[in-house]
């Protein structure tokens, strides 16, 4: 069927309609699917000019989102201090790998704010898997040196996510929060190198806590930035560390 220039200028005027009026949340939920998501939230959320060919129709779409005039209700989580694990949680993933949080609350954010929350959240998610990945592999076989690589990736990777927080909301930077607690107990592996871990994650740390107010959210902090400090030590003097 041949389409008339009136008829063709009409489809694209409603295409584009269709855009503006649907709601910032679908619209991310929308690339769920694209395997380069995690790449492209990460350059998105650095606000990078200089973007990669394969990714910059997917950047481009995450930066249109942003000038929607909508807003949407989003589940976030809060960092939590649990006396009884004696340190801090944000989130755990379930068994579909979707993140569950262990203080739920419900934010109405607009399109800009939203879309950073979606990227961070699936940014930190697949870190958590690698981590997991990671550490199964340790616990097999402690000296499988591929593994052991692995650590030095997993680091270099959420430092980078670090980076691109700068500056971003406190919900966005919650992400930043990893427990490694769970990775202690017993023969469980290790999901980063604890090779000058402290002196590494300094600078993640003062972003993640930059202007936070929350009385429980430090009080996680605190726990867990001491278990940090044990986890290097107790390697370091184990000659894991040179």
């Amino acid at each position: 069927m041949k389409i008339s220039s009136t008829n063709y200028l009409s489809i694209s005027f409603l295409i584009i309609l269709l855009h503006c009026a649907t709601p910032p949340k679908r619209l991310q939920e929308s690339y769920l699917h694209y395997s380069n998501l995690t790449e492209a939230c990460l350059l998105f959320l650095s606000s990078e000019n200089s973007v990669p060919e394969k990714d910059k129709v997917l950047v481009d779409s995450l930066k249109k989102i942003t000038e929607q005039v909508g807003k949407d209700t989003y589940l976030t989580g809060q960092i939590v201090y649990v006396p009884e694990a004696g340190e801090g949680k944000h989130f755990h993933l379930n068994k579909e790998g979707n993140p569950e949080y262990y203080r739920i609350k419900y934010e109405t954010l607009g399109a800009k704010d939203g879309t950073e929350f979606f990227c961070a959240e699936k940014i930190r998610i697949d870190l958590e898997k690698k981590f997991q990945v990671t550490s199964a592999k340790l616990k097999t076989n402690p000296l499988d040196l591929k593994a052991r690589q692995e650590l030095e990736t997993n680091l270099e990777s959420y430092l980078k996510f670090a980076n691109v927080l700068q500056g971003k909301s406190q919900i966005v930077r919650n992400f930043l929060f990893f427990s490694l607690g769970k990775y202690m107990k017993g023969d469980q592996g290790i999901p980063v190198s604890p090779c000058e871990f402290t002196q590494k994650i300094l600078n993640p740390l003062t972003i993640a806590t930059s202007g936070l107010t929350d009385s429980d959210s430090k009080l996680a902090w605190a726990a867990n930035i001491q278990i940090f400090t044990a986890y290097e030590l107790g390697f370091t003097m184990a000659g894991y560390c040179k």
